[in-house]
């Protein structure tokens, strides 16, 4: 018997798919939801839409008229932050969860995990969120290699980690009991990027762990070009910087390094006309940077079969990204916003964007 409106009085949770753009992938991230083996009746799928120009509305609706546990939400911000708490207001469920509108989730059963972990006690879980290698483009490719390695992502960071424990929310929660989100006020809109990162340190600060398991497993594509690559990395750097400077005790040394490395590099040539002795001091660390990169792309190009400048070039824009983005938070500099119109009240710019890249 098919699913009705009237079955849907008590779903058990609430998956939130913030979207703006997404029409070369929402249909099959809604597939693979609605394809979960948990019974359709216990939850519901909130699509929160931001001003999408593309065929991302229209592909929703042919879903929800089959699949009546699916609703489309509008998000006039057109930021994810303000998607997610849209979607916690009009959620149905004591739990949520959040799904990216770009994503490959792994398992039939992921949705059934994430209901039983709820059941069991947890105020919040964490996931892996490995980047997708295989059917991408070749800088896709080298990008998965470069960001996975241990020279491209922060330490500590939980999204590459698959094993079952329980962790700091901190860098990959991406579910709570709606009581937990709302007791903590939500995201904070004036956060462009890094906001989920910013909740959850409020989760972390509340003493709240994760419960971190591979059953909830989703895969992300990577960016599909350098420029797409260098401005995804200055927006985590701009909202990394951005949580600094609302929590001081958060500061973080790898960032600084990172930024300061960046710097060095840009600017001690500059100086070279007047003080001799910098060409010296600039390229020992420069060589030994370049060196390092050079290295490990090429390890990474024989072990996983990627391209060696390709490699190179996405460490560099990693690098490059995440330093003059934190460099830009801290002293409230450029976002590079994906908003589609002005910036909410109370940012530091008013920068506008066109559409995010994938």
């Amino acid at each position: 018997m098919p699913l009705t409106r009237e079955d849907m009085d008590r779903p058990e949770l609430s998956v939130i798919v913030p979207v703006r753009n997404e029409a070369p992938y929402i249909g099959v991230v809604l597939e693979q939801l609605l394809g979960q083996s948990l019974e359709p009746s216990r939850y519901e799928i909130l699509v929160v839409d931001g001003l999408s120009t593309d065929r991302t509305r229209e592909i929703v609706a042919t879903f929800m008229s089959d699949h009546p546990n699916i609703r489309l939400l509008d998000n006039p911000a057109g930021l994810s932050g303000c998607a997610r708490n849209v979607g916690v207001e009009h959620a149905r469920t004591p739990n949520v969860l959040f799904v990216d509108g770009h994503c490959r989730i792994r398992s039939r059963d992921m949705l059934a995990a994430v209901v039983k972990a709820f059941a069991n006690g947890a105020l919040c879980i964490s996931r892996p969120q490995p980047l997708i290698d295989e059917d991408v483009s070749r800088f896709q490719a080298a990008a998965a290699a470069a960001r996975t390695s241990w020279l491209g992502h922060h330490t500590g960071s939980q999204i590459y980690t698959a094993d079952d424990h329980l962790c700091s929310p901190l860098s990959a929660g991406c579910g709570y009991t709606r009581n937990l989100y709302r007791e903590l006020g939500g995201i904070d809109e004036s956060f462009d990027a890094g906001e989920d990162l910013e909740f959850n340190l409020r989760v972390h600060q509340r003493g709240i762990y994760a419960h971190h398991s591979h059953d909830f497993e989703v895969g992300y594509y990577p960016r599909s070009s350098c420029r797409a690559l260098f401005r995804q990395l200055y927006r985590y750097g701009n909202g990394r910087a951005r949580m600094t400077r609302k929590h001081p005790r958060q500061f973080s040394p790898l960032s600084v390094a990172v930024m300061l490395l960046v710097l060095w590099i840009l600017l001690m040539p500059l100086a070279v006309p007047f003080w001799e002795p910098a060409l010296r001091l600039w390229a020992m660390p420069t060589i030994l940077y370049a060196t390092g990169i050079a290295a490990l792309a090429g390890w990474l190009s024989l072990r996983r079969g990627v391209s060696w400048p390709l490699t190179v070039a996405a460490f560099l824009a990693s690098h490059f990204g995440g330093g003059l983005g934190y460099l830009s938070g801290l002293v409230g500099g450029p976002r590079w916003s994906h908003s589609p119109g002005p910036v909410l009240a109370g940012s530091d710019d008013a920068t506008k964007s066109d559409p995010r890249s994938v």
